[in-house]
């Protein structure tokens, strides 16, 4: 019995320390793998909380335009990543903005918390919170956002996590 408990143990720690390799650098299988590792990464976070659904995305800086950073407030650069969180009521094809109070913060792979500070933009009838976070990829960043908004019952949490990949080319 405590033999089998102490090899369940050490097979659990080798796959833990399998996946704790592979997400500090390891190189995708392929190409697609790649892309589909991309893809996934720049998909929002959503929760339903009551009426209110609330999304977060992530993007890096380095390719955004003049105009859009100037927009969202952000400076463009390698290793920062741009957090954009909504506030919503209504159905997708009808939806409207949610006035809310907005928290973010971060924790990397080493267990380390970073503040994001958020700043309200209001652009063609409607209200996100951004921040940016400067991080060196490869990473995975765990995120916990808390909204408070008017008449929602209760503070929301969404927590969710993205893995994060240096710029293609560099």
């Amino acid at each position: 019995m405590t033999e089998r408990r102490h090899r369940g143990g050490r097979i659990a720690w080798t796959c833990l320390a399998a996946l704790a390799v592979a997400a500090c650098g390891g190189e995708p299988a392929s190409r697609a793998d790649l892309s589909a590792q991309a893809e996934a990464a720049r998909l929002p976070a959503e929760l339903q909380h009551g009426d209110l659904r609330i999304h977060a995305s992530l993007a890096p800086t380095a390719g955004l335009n003049d105009a859009i950073a100037a927009r969202y407030g952000v400076t463009p650069g390698r290793n920062v990543h741009l957090l954009l969180v909504g506030v919503r009521r209504g159905a997708a094809a009808d939806e409207t903005s949610v006035p809310a109070r907005v928290r973010a913060r971060a924790r990397d792979l080493r267990g380390v918390w970073q503040d994001i500070a958020l700043h309200e933009v209001r652009s063609d009838g409607f209200i996100d919170y951004v921040g940016s976070l400067r991080m060196a990829p490869p990473d995975t960043l765990a995120f916990e956002i808390t909204v408070h908004a008017d008449g929602a019952p209760g503070p929301a949490i969404l927590r969710f996590s993205r893995d994060v990949f240096p710029p293609s080319g560099g």
